[in-house]
């Protein structure tokens, strides 16, 4: 009797794994078919530059899928502008709509459009990508912050267009903890790239619970959505003494707290589709009384931080503690120190201003100009604090200023480039 069921059982694995066998030749060796291909809804990982190593992905959507596999097809050359090849990666197909995955790499001759005839499944389109000219590295490029209403067309008419726009997002326990891609859209259309100031007020600890996951999770996947490069600055002036990254229960947030934290987000932000955030890691110009931690220390690493910023302000004699500073009194020690430990890293002014009260605006910012070319060759942009807030940071709030500022932008070295000269591709 026990030999008979065992007989019957052995009959019945061996159908079932005859029929999940052919099942799965089906799915594996079966051709592989599409409705239609869209190019004109294609995504790509980055940009591309005349002479520069590339190597990018591209999605480019499709309508009608069938469920089948496919393996890597064929490297396929570029027309136009040649010297790149696109390379489709093995997947599965959805059974509806989808995205093939293409590597494109290889070195791009010249500026122009790459083309590449691209056929699956039957059906055929030309994807176009654009090759743009290699920028001048040595070049300047300029930013602003401004939350006061002032639309952003404003900032285009000093004589060069910025080439960046930043705003703050601040995280609360109980708040908004949304992608802000209203705001990203609007400065990438102006033609600036977004800088978004991650601002975890909940504190780290908090923050790395578990209980925000799900929203980090979000956030990447918005910035994925979003498509293109975003400048992303989490919790910045870390070595200050006046954020709860920095201080918590008047307790310094110790060093490892905070790579842990960097790390921890930047991981689940690129986990989640967000590989088009330029994670920038900026310390203050100064620490903060109650904060001995040294700016070196709390660095994430290489693999985590594609550049580097510096904040600092001239508060003139506008606090009860404060008086009238040159920019490279501002800027110079915490500079030399950043370019001597990072020296292969880009480094900016993600936030700096000048104060109206104890000495010539205008002047200084005559100077500031002059410095970042003489002095500060390192230094590919800066971001002015346009509002009035601790003081009148704004370089438009006199005339003398705003004179100051056009000359010093009409100088042959400031650029207008949403890369920051290819800083950011």
């Amino acid at each position: 009797m026990m030999a008979k069921k065992s007989y019957l059982l052995l009959l019945t694995l061996c159908f079932y794994l005859c029929c999940c066998s052919k099942n799965n030749a089906e799915i594996i060796n079966g051709s592989a078919e599409i409705q239609s291909l869209d190019a004109a809804f294609m995504q790509v990982s980055k940009a591309a530059v005349a002479g520069t190593t590339y190597e990018a992905e591209v999605y480019l959507p499709y309508a009608g899928g069938n469920g089948a596999a496919f393996e890597n097809g064929a490297s396929i050359a570029s027309t136009g502008v040649l010297g790149l090849t696109a390379t489709l990666q093995q997947g599965r197909l959805e059974k509806g709509y989808g995205s093939l995955l293409y590597k494109i790499s290889g070195v791009p001759a010249q500026a122009g459009t790459a083309s590449f005839a691209l056929t699956f499944g039957g059906k055929s389109s030309v994807v176009a990508l654009e090759v743009n000219q290699k920028a001048d590295a040595s070049l300047l490029y300029w930013g602003f912050f401004d939350d006061s209403g002032t639309p952003m067309s404003f900032y285009n008419g000093f004589g060069k267009n910025p080439s960046m726009a930043m705003m703050f997002n601040g995280w609360t326990a109980d708040g908004s903890r949304e992608f802000p891609s209203a705001f990203c859209q609007e400065a990438s259309a102006a033609g600036y790239v977004p800088h978004v100031t991650w601002e975890p007020m909940m504190g780290l600890d908090e923050l790395m619970s578990g209980k925000y996951d799900n929203d980090i999770k979000r956030y990447g996947e918005a910035l994925a959505k979003f498509g293109k490069p975003v400048v992303l600055r989490f919790a910045h002036e870390f070595n200050g003494d006046w954020y709860p990254w920095s201080m918590q229960n008047d307790q310094v947030v110790p060093v490892a707290t905070y790579i842990k934290a960097f790390r921890y987000v930047h991981d689940k932000v690129r986990a989640a589709g967000g590989t088009n955030a330029r994670w920038a890691w900026a310390p203050n110009n100064a620490n903060g009384n109650k904060n001995p931690q040294s700016v070196e220390s709390y660095y994430p690493g290489d693999d985590y931080v594609d550049l580097i910023g510096m904040d600092g302000y001239n508060f003139g004699t506008s606090q009860s503690w404060s008086t009238w500073q040159s920019f490279a009194q501002v800027f110079g020690p915490l500079y030399n120190k950043l370019t001597t430990a990072f020296p292969n890293k880009p480094i900016f002014i993600a936030e700096m201003g000048c104060s109206s009260t104890g000495g010539d605006k205008a002047a200084w910012i005559n100077d500031m100009f002059v410095q970042l070319e003489t002095q500060f060759p390192k230094i590919k942009s800066f971001v002015w604090f346009n509002i009035n807030k601790e003081t009148d940071w704004r370089f438009t709030n006199g005339q003398d200023a705003i004179d100051a500022f056009k000359n010093g932008l009409s100088n042959a070295r400031v650029g207008v480039d949403p890369t920051l000269g290819g800083v950011i591709q």
